[in-house]
């Protein structure tokens, strides 16, 4: 009986921590463009950031609009869009990162940042 327990107790140890490896992780950002910033720049930055979901394996769901929340704490902060990208685990948000889909859109929108923040947490 005690070796049966002893299996059972390995078996869920081993099927939990299988389960928290593939977690999905939340990548959010939050961007503030620089004064001047232009309509038509903007609008290269968001076919820049939505074209990844297609390119970079891994995305889940990517999703990218500007800030209409009625609190104010980020407009307060200056923040006017956001992106949000759901990663089937911690390796494809990683794989993301210095993926050359990635760099390209970040090439397009980095002479336009004037500020960012970035949050990623497991779902």
């Amino acid at each position: 009986m005690l070796m049966f327990m002893r299996s059972c107790l390995l078996t869920t140890l081993f099927v939990a921590a299988c389960m928290a490896a593939e977690k999905n992780v939340h990548h959010m950002v939050m961007f503030k463009w620089k004064e001047g910033t232009t309509a038509e720049q903007e609008a290269a930055i968001a076919t820049a950031l939505v074209g990844l979901k297609e390119k970079v394996p891994g995305i889940v769901s990517l999703t990218y609009g500007k800030q209409n929340s009625t609190e104010g704490v980020a407009t307060a902060k200056g923040y006017q869009y956001g992106l949000s990208v759901v990663f089937t685990n911690a390796a494809a948000r990683d794989g993301y990162l210095p993926h050359p889909a990635h760099v390209a859109a970040v090439a397009v929108l980095k002479p336009h940042l004037a500020d960012v923040a970035v949050l990623d947490y497991d779902l």
